[in-house]
């Protein structure tokens, strides 16, 4: 945990014994309880209302995708990446670039959503992503679709490799100079 700053707040009587009932009167487990309920409101619980996100079952997600066929859940991936996503990281970070793309995956879907889990090497050059998933080759074709249209935005080079079980991405010669940097003008929270 990095440096601490101290603030004083109030909180309603019902929320107060709620939170003492959870951690058993210890106050560093109360700090750290009330600290991990706002960065979760602050990195995805204000977004999610704004952008009507839910978090899913994973055995429901599964049993979603297996009833869309590959192309189908290509299609919707091309889609989404060229669309909503866009707007979602312009929201959250501010700009359009390819760490903001990567982080998106990792808060959102990892963290967050727990639709799958992120992993990834390399280095400023050439970066591989892997998604670990088990939901089956419509889940990755889905992802694989909406990351390679947000990159092909970045203008970057990419390859797919889809499996029933995870995507691996390999996002070639990222340029820093490439990064699309915007001020998000529109949709202010």
């Amino acid at each position: 945990m990095g440096r601490l700053t101290h603030r004083t707040f109030a909180i309603d009587r019902e929320l107060s014994e709620k939170i003492d009932n959870l951690v058993d009167g210890h106050p560093l487990e109360v700090n750290l309880l009330v600290s991990k309920a706002l960065r979760r409101y602050i990195e995805w619980g204000r977004f999610a209302d704004a952008f009507k996100l839910v978090t899913i079952d994973p055995q429901l997600l599964k049993l979603f995708w297996s009833h869309l066929t590959v192309d189908e859940a290509r299609e919707m991936g091309i889609q989404n990446g060229n669309n909503r996503v866009v707007e979602f990281i312009l929201s959250y970070y501010r700009k359009f670039d390819l760490d903001s793309v990567l982080n998106i995956f990792r808060v959102i879907g990892a963290e967050y959503s727990n639709a799958y889990v992120y992993s990834e090497s390399g280095d400023d050059s050439n970066r591989t992503i892997i998604l670990r998933h088990n939901m089956g080759p419509s889940a990755s074709a889905y992802y694989g679709a909406s990351l390679k249209a947000l990159c092909n935005r970045l203008g970057m080079g990419m390859d797919l490799e889809e499996s029933n079980d995870q995507l691996v991405c390999k996002i070639r010669a990222i340029d820093k100079e490439k990064s699309i940097a915007q001020e998000r003008s529109t949709h202010r929270q």
